[in-house]
C-alpha cells in the first residue's frame, strides 16, 4: 500500500487481478476513495474468502448489523456494489482474466481507469506459458482507458523454480518459456501493446526478502492512435 498513490484511485474505476483473499482490494476501497474496485481470482474459495473479509470490514465500520448473512443471505452470492463509499465501492468476481485466443482481444474495450497485477504474473506464466502472459498483459492495456496506469509487480524468474512441478502441464509450460521477466519492460512498452511510459515507484516491503518486489507503473497514453 505505501507504494501506491491515493490519487491514482479517488473517483476512479480499478480492477485488481489475482485479488487472492481481497486484503488489497479492500484496503484500497477503503482508503483511497475509489468509485469503484472490482477484485477477480480464478481461485472461487479465495473469492468466498474475499467475499467474508469485505462482510467483516463492513462490521468493523458499522455500516450494518453483526447479523449481515442472515439480513444479505449466503455469502457466496455476491450483492451489487453502489458505486461511491466503502463498502459499496467493492466486488469480487471469480474469472480467469487469460482469454483463450487471441481473436478474442478484439472485443475487450477501455472500461478501468487503473488495473493492478500484484505477484500475479508468474502464475500466469505457469499455467498458460509465454503466449497466455502476454495475451494477459495486452487485455489490460485494451481494458485501460487513456491515460490509465497498469500496477505490475512481477515475480523474478528464480521463483518459478519452487512450483515448476505442481502439475505435468505447469512443468512443460516452465520448459517452453523464453519471456522472462526482464524483458516484460520492453514488451509493455513496444508497438504490440503500447504503453508511453514505465515507472519504477519503489520495491514492495515484506518481512520475507523473497517477496520484497519491484513495483512498477505503466502508463497509457491520453491519445490513442
Amino acid at each position: 500500500m505505501s507504494l501506491l498513490q491515493p490519487e491514482w484511485f479517488r473517483e476512479k474505476e480499478v480492477l485488481d487481478v489475482g485479488c487472492n483473499t481481497g486484503v488489497l482490494t479492500i484496503s484500497i476501497a477503503r482508503q483511497f476513495g475509489p468509485r469503484l474496485v472490482v477484485g477477480m481470482d480464478i481461485d472461487g474459495a479465495l473469492i468466498h474468502r474475499a467475499r467474508r473479509g469485505l462482510l467483516l470490514a463492513k462490521d468493523e465500520d458499522k455500516a450494518f448489523p453483526e447479523s449481515l448473512s442472515k439480513t444479505y443471505g449466503d455469502l457466496s452470492v455476491p450483492s451489487l456494489p453502489q458505486p461511491g463509499s466503502f463498502p459499496g465501492n467493492v466486488l469480487f468476481t471469480q474469472g480467469n482474466y487469460v482469454l483463450d485466443s487471441d481473436q478474442r482481444l478484439n472485443a475487450c474495450t477501455p472500461r478501468y481507469d487503473i488495473i493492478l497485477a500484484m505477484s500475479v504474473t508468474k502464475w500466469v506464466h505457469l499455467n498458460w506459458g509465454d503466449d497466455g502472459l502476454k495475451r494477459f498483459f495486452q487485455r489490460a492495456f485494451r481494458e485501460l482507458r487513456p491515460g490509465g496506469r497498469f500496477v505490475l509487480e512481477p515475480q523474478p524468474f528464480v521463483s518459478y523454480k519452487r512450483r515448476k512441478k505442481l502439475s505435468e502441464e505447469i512443468f512443460a509450460n516452465y520448459q517452453q518459456i523464453r519471456f522472462r521477466p526482464e524483458q516484460f519492460r520492453e514488451y509493455l512498452l513496444s508497438r504490440e501493446v503500447g504503453y508511453s511510459t514505465c515507472q519504477l515507484v519503489g520495491v514492495s516491503t515484506h518481512s520475507s526478502k523473497g517477496f520484497r518486489r519491484p513495483v512498477f507503473v505503466y502508463t497509457k497514453s491520453e491519445v490513442q492512435r
